[in-house]
């Protein structure tokens, strides 16, 4: 019908750019609707057909974008409409209501804003409805009890918080076979028994997964549907104190997940009538105990019938049993135990295993061949931190062909393991093998279109990668840093999703501008060889949000096309020659991370800095050439936490704006940035440290130190009460230290030496209580250091260079001193009475023996004859004496 071609084409209109996936639906003459993608029509050749099915399911980068407008509601004949994983922000539900015809409709996976309507209550012959992952909130859930008919409901991720008459609601669904309501924020159920129900005889499938205030009371609605449940899954619920003895009449069940509920599973019973049981998840519960004593709650019939028994994360200890007690598994999981001893060679014998996870257990001894002779099913091996040493024949071909191949810190003999050679892998880690060894060309040749991971760091693997014709599928993981790979990174490997090729001897990059597209999203080639112009074709890899190059030799200018990367967040170029002026960024409104320290860059900073990336978490320019003064848009960085643009330049004054560093000053949450430039270099005494830590928060600092920078440190630096680390040391400061500098109690790193600073330390300085490094030295201060344990505490060198400053650590201050004199004075009194009269003695005492001396003298003087007997009586004694 005509009407409904018209519907279709005013639905196309309210999209934005649908060409790619509805380029068929074109209007014009002599077109059939029923030809166009997504469309189906009924095969009634009694009349015109009409519409009866819409699948606009979207997948991958073919999505649909906008709103649902009305004009759906014309398709009256509708029984299929499917409009999930798109990114549909609104519709309107209330005409989706009126397609009564409805037998199938799934919204689920897009981002609607508007309210669920009740209207859809409506949909009376409706079987199907999955309205999950939307982020709705819906206070009333009523109106789905009006949907008798319908089998399968999921409401995944829709806030029902508000509904405690949730379970009564789905009682009264009397068909129902399949409901998920995980992740919906339920409350404890609230059933009124006055109310009439109509229990299913027919729910399967119930997964109440995610809901966290869910505890042990749910039993009591559970048990309604004991004869139908085969699969339930409660995982993360709250059912500590649990009694797992409930479960032993559920004795249909073939799927049950208990993962992270804090159950106590050790119960002797609840395992006594599940022998229909396939599948037993118990992960995350931290029960404890020996592995053999849980096994013996499984009855002989459980035994047999369980397929994939995951009881990881449990605390369990002890050693491995004789595995052939369970002769139908295909997946075990016992990874993140205590689990010891050696592996059992009886593992091999289970012809059904597909999955093997024993991964960070205490599991020592020789894996061999033997552990794997009978295992030709097996698609999945983790064995990662354990202290296992394997031991393979060199020619050994294994029964198995692995997808999955996880062999972490294993203990390979130092050559590359031959045995991968028969393997079709799309996962592979064995990193931290101390594999000593190149890679035989048959390896690369033989990675799978379809690889996810890759992961071979941390060994001493040698050699040049060759350059494969090869694409990816699906943009894997590959990691190659921490080895001895030399020659040039080809460009098969750009076709990868995360890239890392740190660590190496690589010294070309080039292969980047022989790919038509890259979908890099991560980019680590830090620490290599790589000289010279780094490459100008950036623009081919649009979705790039980290880069880092640091730690190489690139020259010359940075390439404009750089500037192309508009969903960048992370850029590291520390460490290079790079020169010339920083591009101009524009479009660099993601960015978070921007490191060009320990290069030759030159030019002012440029102000666009601050007004065109106001997202910038931390900013690094550190020993370049920059000069001129700081751009006050710098202070429009209201997110920052590390700003240094140390050993530069930079002259003119300290912006007095720095109070709108919301981040700092504690106005803002911390932005949590997760990125690889985690170490933090500060300067302490002219000397470089380097400050680890994976929490951004213990990193926020600001360091303008070997400068050029004058004038008074800004009163407004004392609201920066988030700093940790200010470094304004090695410049040409005046005035006096902020009195309110104590206001900044986070200070654990303080530097303001080398500058031309006077007067007092603050007394404010003894509240900064985390203060483990300080240093104000070579500055005019004067005055007492103020009292507080930490001030005391620091060396005499925090100081030095401050003639006129005392106190502990320093030498005591005068009136300290004169203070000191005085009080012994008055304290001992009689001291000072006996030492005036010991003084009025000794005058007495000299007086007198002067005047005698004299009078003797005179008297000879002025009496010749006295004069010439006394001289004669001298000659006479000492010529006796000779």
């Amino acid at each position: 019908m005509e009407t409904e071609t018209q519907a279709l084409l005013s639905f196309k209109q309210g999209l934005l750019n649908p060409y790619r996936v509805l380029s068929s639906w074109n209007a014009g003459a002599n077109v059939d609707c029923c030809d166009w993608r997504g469309v189906r029509c009924s095969n009634n050749t009694s009349s015109s057909p009409h519409i009866i099915g819409l699948d606009l399911r979207g997948s991958g980068d073919e999505r649909l974008i906008g709103e649902v407008g009305s004009s759906l509601a014309q398709l009256t004949h509708l029984d299929y409409l499917d409009l999930s994983s798109n990114e549909f922000d609104r519709i309107s539900l209330q005409d989706i209501g009126s397609l009564i015809n409805l037998n199938y409709l799934n919204l689920s996976h897009n981002n609607f804003a508007t309210p669920i309507s009740p209207h859809l209550g409506n949909l009376s012959n409706l079987s199907v409805l999955d309205l999950g992952s939307n982020g709705w909130v819906v206070d009333n859930l009523r109106w789905v009890s009006r949907l008798s008919s319908l089998k399968h409901l999921d409401l995944s991720s829709v806030d029902l918080r508000s509904n405690n008459d949730w379970a009564g609601i789905m009682n009264k669904l009397p068909v129902l076979q399949r409901l998920s309501l995980s992740n919906c924020s339920l409350p404890q159920p609230v059933l009124n028994p006055y109310e009439n129900t109509n229990f299913s005889r027919f729910l399967a499938k119930l997964d109440l997964s995610l809901n966290h205030d869910l505890n042990s009371s749910i039993y009591s609605w559970l048990n309604n549907f004991r004869n139908s449940l085969t699969h339930l899954d409660l995982t993360r619920s709250n059912l500590q104190g649990f009694n797992m003895d409930g479960f032993e009449n559920m004795t249909s069940l073939v799927f049950l997940n208990l993962r992270s509920t804090k159950v106590d599973f050790h119960s002797p019973k609840w395992f006594k009538n599940l022998c229909n049981l396939k599948l037993l998840d118990l992960s995350g519960n931290n029960g404890g105990g020996l592995l053999s004593d849980v096994l013996k709650l499984f009855p002989q019939c459980v035994l047999n019938s369980l397929e994939t028994l995951y009881l990881p994360s449990n605390k369990l200890f002890g050693s491995l049993p004789d595995f052939t007690i369970f002769p139908s598994l295909k997946e075990l999981e016992l990874s993140f135990n205590m689990l010891n001893g050696p592996i059992p060679q009886s593992l091999g014998q289970l012809s059904s295993l597909e999955h093997i996870g024993l991964n960070q257990n205490f599991l020592v001894g020789e894996v061999s061949e033997a552990h794997f002779s009978k295992l030709v099913n097996l698609k999945s091996l983790n064995l990662d931190g354990n202290s296992l040493a394997f031991n393979f024949k060199e020619d050994w071909v294994p029964p198995f062909q692995l997808q999955s191949i996880s062999l972490v810190n294993c203990s390979f003999s130092t050559r590359f393991p031959r045995w991968l050679r028969t393997q079709n892998f799309s996962y592979l880690d064995i990193s931290l093998n101390r594999i000593s060894d190149t890679i035989p060309d048959w390896f690369w040749k033989n990675l799978s279109p379809d690889l996810l991971y890759l992961d071979i760091s941390l060994n001493e693997i040698r050699g040049e990668i060759p350059d494969l014709d090869l694409k990816f599928n699906q943009m894997p993981v590959i990691i190659l840093g921490s080895n001895e790979f030399e020659g040039q990174v080809p460009a098969f490997l750009f076709g990868a999703q995360n890239l890392d090729v740190s660590r190496n001897n690589f010294t070309d990059i080039s292969g980047l501008c022989e790919v038509r597209y890259s979908p890099l999203y991560l980019l680590d080639a830090c620490a290599n060889l790589l000289s010279g112009q780094l490459p100008n074709c950036w623009d081919k890899m649009p979705n790039l949000v980290s880069l880092s190059l640091a730690y190489n030799s690139f020259s010359g200018d940075i390439p404009t096309s750089l500037g192309s990367l508009t969903t960048l967040k992370f850029l590291n170029l520390r460490i290079n020659n790079f020169s010339g002026e920083i591009p101009s960024w524009f479009n660099y409104t993601e960015l978070k991370v921007f490191d060009a320290s320990y290069n030759n860059l030159s030019g002012t900073i440029p102000s666009w800095i601050g007004s065109r990336l106001p997202n910038l978490v931390r900013l690094s320019l550190r020993f370049n050439h920059f000069q001129g003064n700081l751009p006050s848009s710098l202070c429009n960085l209201r997110n920052i936490e590390v700003l240094d643009i140390s050993f530069n330049s930079i002259s003119g004054s300290i912006p007095t704006c720095l109070h709108n560093f919301d981040i700092l000053t504690g106005t803002s949450n911390a932005s949590m940035v997760q990125d690889q430039l985690r170490d933090l270099i500060l300067m302490w005494k002219g000397q470089e440290r380097l400050v680890h830590g994976h929490n951004l928060e213990i990193q926020r600092g600001i360091d303008l130190s070997s400068n050029h920078l004058t004038g008074e440190i800004p009163n407004e630096i004392t609201k920066l009460v988030g700093l940790v680390s200010l470094n304004l040391s090695r410049n040409e400061l005046t005035g006096q230290i902020p009195k309110e500098m104590g206001q900044l109690q986070s200070l654990d790193f303080l530097d303001l030496s080398r500058n031309r600073l006077y007067g007092p330390i603050p007394s404010s300085f003894s509240q900064i209580w985390r203060l483990s490094m300080l240093d104000v030295s070579y500055n005019n201060l004067s005055g007492s250091i103020p009292p507080g344990t930490q001030l005391q505490g620091f060396n005499t060198s925090s100081y030095a260079g401050n003639p006129y400053l005392c106190g502990d650590p320093l030498k005591k201050c005068v009136s300290e001193q004169t203070s000191f004199n005085s009080n012994v004075h008055v304290v001992n009194e009689y001291e000072k009475e006996h030492t005036l009269m010991t003084q009025e003695m000794l005058i007495s005492i000299s007086v007198g023996f002067i005047v005698g001396l004299w009078g003797i003298f005179a008297s000879l003087l002025l009496n010749r004859r006295w004069r010439h007997a006394y001289f004669k009586f001298l000659t006479n004694i000492i010529e006796k004496l000779k």
